[in-house]
């Protein structure tokens, strides 16, 4: 039953009750009725989770170039610990910034379609945000737990060549925190957003 649970998806959050309700009566009277007591139980959801969704769905593209931008800056963190090579780094950084930005674009253009408050913008970016960076690296935001980290220099090793490899690593290790703060933050922003759908469910049952 894709076809209607994808129709379903794209249903404000204030008729989706009604939809909702009418989608199963519907196949409940064709004698489908594993698929009406699946539809059945779906909730309708928040604002900003319902913007995200939209968002996911009609501009998946740019997700997927955000997810790209933030596995090459997972990379290119471990190429400038590894290697030293910080250019990687700060063009990946900067593919980052743009990709975000687009993001946002089309954060924008959902809500203006939908005539949403401009105001859920901030919350549906930092929820995709979180969604997406927890796909691309698990535990520490860029740099792998098991990363084999380089050996310390020994007397031969040029005395600039030392500073700049400590000086990669010491950059990637602070991109590495500000990512882990920066999704810190937006989990908080995600559960509060999961904490408001189940106050409104409570407060307003289907």
């Amino acid at each position: 039953m894709p076809d209607e649970l994808h129709d379903l998806a794209d249903v404000p959050p204030e008729e989706f009750v009604a939809a909702r309700d009418a989608l199963a009566k519907r196949l409940k009277a064709e004698g489908k009725a594993d698929e009406a007591a699946e539809v059945k139980q779906r909730r309708k959801p928040a604002v900003t989770q319902w913007i995200a969704a939209q968002v996911r769905r009609h501009h998946g593209g740019v997700v997927d170039a955000f997810r790209a931008a933030l596995n090459n800056v997972a990379e290119a963190q471990e190429t400038a610990i590894t290697s030293g090579d910080r250019d990687e780094l700060r063009r990946a950084t900067e593919n980052r910034r743009l990709a975000f930005a687009a993001l946002g674009q089309a954060v924008d253009d959902v809500i203006a379609r939908s005539g949403r408050p401009a105001h859920h913008r901030d919350e549906v970016l930092s929820a995709i945000e979180s969604d997406v960076a927890g796909d691309v690296a698990s535990g520490t935001f860029g740099v792998r737990d098991d990363l084999e980290l380089p050996e310390l220099p020994t007397r031969e090793t040029p005395r600039d060549r030392v500073a700049e490899r400590r000086a990669a690593a010491a950059e990637a290790a602070i991109a590495a925190a500000e990512g882990r703060v920066s999704r810190a933050r937006e989990e908080l922003t995600k559960a509060e957003v999961e904490l408001e759908a189940v106050m409104e469910r409570y407060r307003r049952p289907p």
